[in-house]
C-alpha cells in the first residue's frame, strides 16, 4: 500500500483514471449519430442506439471499428457510414463532456500537500493532441501537476519504458520512488511495472489477466483503497 516514506512521485494515466471516458462518450454519441448517421430518428431510437454502441465498445477505444459494426448492422444508417466523418466529431465534441473524477482529484490534491510530486502520462497520437489538450484544459488539471507527458509530442507511447524514464526524470526522481495509477493493463500497468514502479490498477473492466501476484501491483477499484492517509 502507499508509503510516504519510499513515495516521491505519482504519476496519473488521463483517460478514465483522472475522468470518465465512457460517460464522456455516452454524451457524445447521440450528436454525432444525429449528423452522420441517423436522420428525425426519436430520442427512444438515438438512446437505444447509444445503449447499444456502449455495450460492443472495448476498453481501449470508444470508437472502435468493430462497435461501430456491430451497430450498423442492427441498425442501419439513414446516411452512408463515413467512419472520417464520425471519428471527426468524436474528437471535436467529446473533450467537452469529460468531467472529473472527484475522488482522483481530492486525492492529488492531497498529495501534493504531503510534497509528493504529480504527473499526467497520456497516450495521444500527434494528429489527437489537440483533442487531448483540451481535456487538460476543460478539466482545470494543468495546475494540479507539475508535468503533463503525451506521447505524441515525446514520441513514445505507454507501454515504452521510455515514457516512464522520461516523466521520473522530469520530475528529478528515481523511477522506483513513483506510483503509477492507471486502469489499462496493457499499456498503464504493463509498462509502469516494466518500469520499476509501483503500479495501482484501476480495474474498471474486470479483466480476466492477471500479474502473477506481482509484489509492486495493487488492484483496485477505488484509490481510496491504496493512497489511505492517515
Amino acid at each position: 500500500m502507499f508509503d510516504i516514506r519510499k513515495t516521491k512521485a505519482v504519476l496519473w494515466d488521463l483517460d478514465d483514471t483522472l475522468y470518465s471516458r465512457l460517460d464522456a462518450a455516452r454524451r457524445t454519441f447521440p450528436g454525432m449519430f444525429r449528423e452522420h448517421l441517423y436522420i428525425n430518428r426519436s430520442e427512444a431510437f438515438i438512446a437505444e442506439a447509444v445503449d447499444y454502441m456502449m455495450a460492443h465498445v472495448p476498453r481501449n477505444s470508444m470508437i472502435h471499428e468493430d462497435a461501430f459494426r456491430a451497430l450498423l448492422a442492427k441498425y442501419p444508417p439513414d446516411k452512408p457510414y463515413i467512419r472520417s466523418d464520425c471519428l471527426a466529431y468524436y474528437y471535436d465534441n467529446m473533450w467537452k463532456y469529460a468531467e472529473v473524477f472527484p475522488e482522483q482529484i481530492e486525492t492529488v490534491k492531497k498529495l501534493r500537500e504531503m510534497g509528493i510530486k504529480n504527473a499526467i502520462v497520456t497516450n495521444a497520437a500527434p494528429e489527437r493532441l489537440v483533442s487531448q489538450r483540451r481535456k487538460v484544459e476543460v478539466l482545470q488539471l494543468a495546475g494540479l501537476f507539475d508535468a503533463i507527458v503525451y506521447s505524441g509530442e515525446f514520441g513514445a507511447a505507454k507501454p515504452d519504458r521510455r515514457i516512464y524514464d522520461h516523466t521520473a526524470a522530469l520530475l528529478g526522481v528515481k523511477n522506483e520512488e513513483c506510483v503509477f495509477v492507471g486502469d489499462d493493463p496493457d499499456s498503464d500497468i504493463a509498462g509502469a511495472l516494466g518500469a520499476d514502479m509501483e503500479a495501482v490498477w484501476l480495474d474498471k473492466w474486470e479483466y480476466d489477466g492477471s500479474f502473477d501476484g506481482n509484489p509492486h501491483l495493487f488492484r483496485v477499484s477505488s484509490v481510496k483503497e491504496y493512497f489511505i492517509f492517515e
